[in-house]
């Protein structure tokens, strides 16, 4: 039965993720200011002990995207970073080591002109080479629970905001580095 359960727990996630795989292009744009959107969500993430996590913000950032969509990016690179934190933390008590996460978000212009990121750093393992390549591909993940869609709808939603994500190692922490490039909204602009 537990095994049961646990399928249908899947089911229901992969359900879930599908529906709103179909939803990314039914949402409307708005005009959003990131760093408030981005405060907001690092609230629900602040009662993790052993990890600490950083926020370097900038006001007056703007950019037209579906919210809720904008959102889920950014609580799935966060629940990530998380992750792979605890991951890590759990590799060093095996060997009787203390670990101390670290999550560092930051949100900046860009060297793009006319553009913002957010980049989220950690000091987990980071992604290994051999599945750099496929890691915004649909059903893939290293976990051992997921669907493995949540950053392939990353960048989805990413790239019906006209930006792009990619990934690279954390030259600050070490671990991995996800960076979210959106155009920056301009006075006049019109909805897209």
């Amino acid at each position: 039965s537990a095994i049961v359960l646990e399928h249908i727990d899947i089911l229901s996630e992969t359900a879930n993720e599908f529906s709103t795989f179909a939803k990314l292009y039914s949402e409307e744009p708005v005009l959003l200011d990131l760093d408030k959107t981005l405060k907001d969500q690092l609230l629900i993430f602040d009662n993790k002990e052993n990890i600490r996590i950083s926020y370097l913000g900038m006001e007056n950032a703007f950019v037209m995207a579906p919210k809720p969509q904008l959102i889920r990016v950014f609580v799935n690179l966060i629940t990530n970073a998380i992750q792979a934190v605890e991951m890590q933390q759990k590799e060093y008590e095996e060997r009787g080591e203390e670990f101390h996460g670290r999550i560092f978000i930051s949100l900046r212009n860009s060297t793009k002109d006319g553009y913002y990121d957010i980049v989220f750093d950690d000091n987990g393992p980071g992604v290994k080479e051999e599945n750099q390549s496929r890691l915004f591909t649909p059903n893939f993940t290293t976990k051992s629970a997921g669907t493995g869609l949540g950053l392939a709808i990353c960048r989805n939603i990413i790239t019906k905001c006209e930006g792009e994500i990619r990934y690279q190692k954390s030259f600050a922490l070490g671990g991995a580095s996800f960076m979210v490039t959106l155009p920056r909204h301009k006075e006049g602009q019109v909805r897209l």
